[in-house]
């Protein structure tokens, strides 16, 4: 999976500026700058947020069940904490911490901290993946 590089705290990541979806997709950094390119060329802003990784497996990884009934629950009704979580999807804490640590450090939940409580925010209308599956072509590579 891609590496976190930037801080999961809404507050330093300019809440009022997230677009309404993001999107989960698969592919090399090299397509999603080209895109990224073709979109702020196009007419427009950008409207949504895209978090792209190297294989349909790490996708799979990170994206369990429980981790998206963790995602629908906070986008739901964003809960209190990080504890009310655990308890409103009837989870272990330490279970829910760590998928939720998981999640922001790869940016899809971010922190709204107050004092020593984080509470847990997707601060998306909608999460959307986008995986494209095409047919091989016939057409043999050369290998160096």
């Amino acid at each position: 999976m891609t590496e976190p590089t930037h801080s999961s705290e809404l507050s330093e990541n300019g809440a009022e500026h997230y677009p309404e979806t993001l999107r989960i997709t698969v592919g090399s950094t090299e397509t999603m700058f080209d895109t990224a390119i073709a979109t702020l060329d196009g007419a427009g802003g950008v409207d949504e947020a895209v978090r792209s990784f190297d294989s349909v497996a790490d996708v799979r990884t990170l994206l369990t069940d429980r981790r998206v009934e963790l995602m629908r629950s906070v986008m739901g009704e964003a809960p209190d904490s990080i504890t009310d979580l655990a308890d409103r999807l009837d989870r272990n804490y330490a279970d829910v911490h760590g998928d939720v640590q998981l999640l922001a450090d790869h940016h899809i939940v971010y922190f709204d901290t107050d004092g020593r409580t984080k509470r847990p925010v997707i601060p998306y209308d909608r999460v959307r993946v986008d995986i494209d599956i095409v047919g091989d072509s016939g057409v043999e590579q050369a290998h160096a």
